[in-house]
């Protein structure tokens, strides 16, 4: 009897400390500091337009973002690459039609579709976006996006994709999720 005793009490010491621990590692929403992504290859306004969207998403998630001179609780990590996965055959964009009035008379252009189709690389474009307890700098939540869009469209542009794919990282959170979310 005793010795179960023993164990309740042993038990009863040490469940306060798990769970302390376990506190600790749980990623509450409170001040956050979006640190640059120091990918080379990613220019200087791709990198502000994905340092804007994920701030935006942290804010909605109920972070309140803080400039990257002022500490806050949590760091936000940003990690984007890209790569060529395979080609797919994409509809030639055609001018829209134009004209113009001058002085000397008038002038219109109206382009024919012409069926043209082009060979496209397909971009694979993944975010994964790390949050670290300031301090210690471990890591207390990640979560990871990605997108495919053929090169050069619309959907491929950085301003499109940034908010894309930390909008669907975000949403997520606080869950840890073992994929990407693939995002259409």
């Amino acid at each position: 009897m005793t010795l179960l005793s023993i164990a309740a009490a042993l038990l009863a010491v040490l469940a306060p400390v798990a769970s302390t621990s376990a506190t600790q590692d749980a990623v509450t929403p409170g001040t956050i500091t979006v640190e640059p992504i120091a990918d080379e290859a990613v220019s200087p306004e791709a990198k502000q337009l994905f340092a804007d969207a994920v701030e935006r998403a942290l804010v909605d998630a109920s972070f309140l973002a803080l400039p990257a001179d002022n500490p806050g609780r949590y760091v936000a990590r940003m990690k984007i690459s890209r790569r060529a996965q395979g080609s797919v055959a994409v509809n030639d964009a055609e001018p829209p039609a134009a004209g113009n009035v001058g002085n000397w008379g008038a002038r219109l252009r109206v382009t024919l579709p012409s069926g043209k189709r082009q060979m496209r690389d397909l971009i694979v474009t993944e975010l994964e976006i790390e949050i670290l307890r300031r301090g210690v700098m471990r890591p207390v939540w990640s979560g990871r996006a990605l997108t495919v869009k053929p090169e050069g469209t619309p959907g491929d542009a950085p301003a499109a994709l940034a908010k894309k794919l930390a909008d669907a990282v975000m949403r997520i959170f606080p869950q840890q999720a073992a994929e990407p979310v693939s995002v259409p």
